[in-house]
């Protein structure tokens, strides 16, 4: 494998372990809590980077076996990200938007299914429209995926600053720190997935891509689970405004 393929390897994996360890802590919180928004923002936090699940199986299936994942099995993987972004509406309904819940959740339904056709369908008949493999690991999206992903990202960071806007005023402190958390996770980790979509793929590229998701993931557990440390430190910001 080239350099950059062994950069990606590695921090790719780094990227996929914290947001599964960050997506089981959140979803264990429900044993506590006995709310299904948990369960629903640890599932979802843990899938998002199902994009880059086949990099790592691939990464590490060259390790140990000398072969790496197909461009079928990657797109097949990647075909199924759709569910997630129904699974995150599920939760942000549930969270914020209680009132427009089923219309959300419906119409979040119908969009996933449309979209998972549309990723099988290229998946099986015109590959170059969702991506291609550069290199042994590495896959670039086509213009399908790179839609799909602005507009997912836009999403995603509105949800985090409607989060914010509902938090700002609430009288709890904690409340208001855990808005402005998750709503850094949102723009942090979107925008790492921005960079490593839209960005030339470069050893500088891929090394601030991932900084920018592990900070995305980092911010998202301290918003839904802050340590008293964090909790802390933010009081003491926001006495001096």
């Amino acid at each position: 494998m080239d350099p950059i393929d062994i950069i990606n390897g590695i921090t790719t994996t780094i990227i996929v372990v914290i947001s599964m360890i960050t997506g089981i802590r959140i979803s264990l919180k429900y044993r506590k809590e006995r709310l299904r928004v948990f369960i629903l923002f640890g599932i979802t936090w843990g899938g998002m980077v199902i994009i880059y699940y086949p990099i790592v199986l691939s990464f590490w299936g060259i390790i140990f076996f000398r072969t790496g994942l197909s461009l079928f099995s990657y797109l097949f993987i990647c075909s199924h990200a759709p569910i997630i972004v129904f699974i995150a509406a599920w939760a942000w309904s549930e969270l914020i938007l209680k009132k427009y819940q089923k219309q959300i959740v419906g119409s979040a339904f119908i969009l996933t299914v449309i979209s998972i056709l549309v990723f099988m369908y290229n998946t099986f008949n015109n590959t170059a429209l969702l991506g291609y493999l550069e290199g042994v690991v590495s896959l670039r999206y086509g213009p399908i995926v790179l839609f799909y992903l602005a507009i997912t990202s836009i999403l995603g960071i509105a949800m985090g600053y409607l989060f914010y806007q509902q938090s700002k005023d609430a009288a709890e402190p904690e409340v208001r720190i855990k808005g402005i958390l998750i709503w850094i996770a949102f723009i942090a980790f979107f925008g790492g997935g921005l960079l490593d979509g839209f960005l030339p793929l470069s050893t500088i590229t891929i090394i601030l891509s991932r900084i920018t998701l592990i900070l995305g993931s980092t911010m998202y557990f301290f918003g839904f689970t802050p340590p008293k440390f964090v909790m802390d430190y933010m009081k003491k910001i926001m006495a001096r405004q």
